[in-house]
């Protein structure tokens, strides 16, 4: 039925809760741009890191409608004035450290590994297109053991546009060649996986996870309601 398969990440394939508001996620951050000489209070941290983040939005909204940002350059920002000179090394550093710092859980939903393989070895595209920092998705994915399957991987800091703007999906054309004619996009939440596979004319199914949010309904060709992932059409067929 299809031939190409677009997957979310988060609260899709990954099931993950972070919590980057808790300040002793920034205190100890903080610790790590003491050692280099840039005194900065957790509190302060966090607030200068939220104000660079909006700038590069702004910025990046120029663009496109639903812009994003990327971490390294937010940090560089600060960094920098904070009397530091950053290399590109201490930088993924940085954004590798919140990331671990704030996180609470991380696992694959199960099924995913054998669909993911299934779907490959019976000739079908398989994509992610994921809303977030490249530097940690690569990593989970890796960590995880799932980056080898895919035949592509959008990521929204690389790209400077998020879900679900068209130019994304528009993207993942341009930079990995999905077939868009013959492809599902599959996600957990109506506002940009599902809303942005109905703006660029592809079919979806929407996944309820614990992650979705509340309160919301998708307007999606296809519909799982108790986050079975191998309840997606076609893989198994």
């Amino acid at each position: 039925m299809y031939e190409t398969y677009i997957f979310d990440l988060y609260g899709t394939l990954i099931d993950i809760q972070t919590d980057e508001e808790k300040p002793e996620v920034w205190d100890r951050l903080s610790l790590h741009f003491g050692y280099q000489g840039m005194s900065i209070t957790g509190s302060e941290l966090h607030a200068q890191f939220l104000r660079e983040r909006d700038l590069q939005l702004t910025e990046a909204a120029r663009n496109c409608q639903y812009p994003d940002f990327v971490m390294e350059d937010v940090f560089r920002s600060v960094a920098r004035q904070l009397g530091g000179q950053p290399d590109q090394a201490w930088l993924h550093e940085t954004v590798r450290w919140l990331r671990t710092l704030s996180m609470i859980h991380i696992s694959l939903y199960e099924g995913v590994v054998e669909i993911l393989q299934t779907l490959r070895e019976r000739g079908k595209k398989v994509f992610l297109l994921s809303n977030g920092q490249k530097t940690f998705i690569e990593a989970e994915l890796t960590m995880l053991n799932i980056l080898p399957l895919f035949d592509g991987i959008a990521i929204s800091s690389e790209a400077g546009v998020s879900k679900p703007d068209p130019l994304f999906f528009r993207y993942l054309v341009e930079h990995y060649g999905a077939d868009l004619r013959s492809a599902i996009m599959i996600g957990n939440d109506p506002r940009t996986d599902i809303a942005g596979a109905l703006t660029i004319g592809i079919d979806s199914c929407y996944i309820r996870t614990a992650s979705s949010p509340p309160n919301t309904t998708a307007e999606s060709t296809q519909s799982i309601g108790d986050g079975d992932l191998r309840k997606i059409p076609g893989w198994n067929a």
